[in-house]
């Protein structure tokens, strides 16, 4: 046997193989739009003027942490809708095997949980909480996917308390023009859970899940996408009116993004192939990018330019 060979199969090896493998699984754009997510909620912190030390590191690991151990648990959980819709993510290609996945989630989880102590009793208390939820979502029973309320509730559920993990890593006090941006963005979450489901219908209807475009049609089902994605964008643009010009820019956006995705589900273009079909929630993914973006610019260019203490009257209507 080559030393190459040996090298190869070392246990290390696979070790970090399989970290990156369910790193993968986990879907690497929903981990980082998780970490703005974490970021805006501690974006309080750094207006309010709290003091941002090594708890807010040890916290957004934490959070990224358990938020991995998540989405990885769904990729055990999801295997047969994601090889009927043609996913190319590891589990359902057969690249990473489900026990050693559901293992790793169980060790992600134990060490974020962990993380999180470090940090205090709160973000513990929150943690369990996003894991109790992404739990609930993905396996038993009676799984909340397998319902459109249950899928939109929960990933709104999972967004408020991102943003309240960042704002309590950052020892925030509260600071109103910065949450009606993080309440407005977790309900901007049910749009993209709903328009998921435009180009999931064939594994959603072999694994039983009960979405929009499985019991009503997907014409129903694009038509409720657009009028959710308008609505939220639109009650957004009204809260934001008298707030923060990043919070208004914001807003701005995505009423834009509202409207390409209501171009998308409400025209000829979102038909056809899969990939044409995951449009709208391609749409949905990169307005809530641009719209945390947006926001987490101004107020990291304030903070190192001019301290925390005085940001809000730098950013100040």
């Amino acid at each position: 046997m080559t030393m190459s060979t040996l090298t190869a199969t070392r246990p290390s090896d696979r070790w970090w193989r399989t970290l990156g493998l369910s790193f993968v699984e986990a879907r690497p754009v929903v981990q980082v739009i998780f970490l703005l997510r974490f970021a805006a909620g501690a974006a309080a912190g750094a207006l309010s003027g709290a003091d941002l030390d090594g708890a807010l590191g040890r916290g957004a690991l934490a959070w990224l942490l358990l938020t991995w151990s998540v989405y990885l648990l769904n990729g055990v959980a999801d295997v047969t809708e994601d090889r009927a819709n043609g996913s190319r993510r590891p589990i359902a290609r057969g690249r990473l095997d489900r026990g050693v996945a559901l293992r790793t989630a169980y060790g992600l989880a134990a060490a974020g949980l962990l993380v999180a102590a470090t940090v205090g009793s709160t973000l513990v208390l929150l943690g369990a909480g996003q894991l109790a939820l992404g739990w609930w979502y993905s396996m038993g029973r009676a799984p909340l996917k397998r319902r459109v309320a249950g899928t939109a509730g929960a990933v709104v559920i999972a967004g408020l308390l991102t943003y309240l993990a960042g704002a309590d890593s950052a020892g925030a006090r509260p600071v109103p023009h910065l949450w009606v941006f993080c309440v407005a963005m977790a309900l901007w979450m049910a749009v993209g859970a709903l328009a998921k489901d435009l180009s999931d219908v064939p594994g959603d209807r072999l694994a039983g899940r009960r979405t929009l475009p499985v019991t009503r049609g997907v014409t129903w089902a694009r038509r409720s996408v657009a009028a959710v994605a308008l609505t939220v964008a639109l009650a957004f643009l009204l809260a934001a009116h008298d707030a923060w010009p990043a919070v208004r820019v914001a807003s701005w956006l995505t009423v834009a993004g509202a409207l390409v995705l209501t171009g998308l589900t409400c025209g000829p273009v979102g038909d056809g192939t899969p990939a044409r079909r995951r449009r709208p929630y391609r749409v949905f993914m990169a307005t809530q990018y641009l719209a945390h973006l947006a926001l987490l610019g101004p107020v990291a260019t304030c903070v190192g330019t001019q301290g925390h203490y005085v940001c809000g009257g730098q950013l100040g209507p």
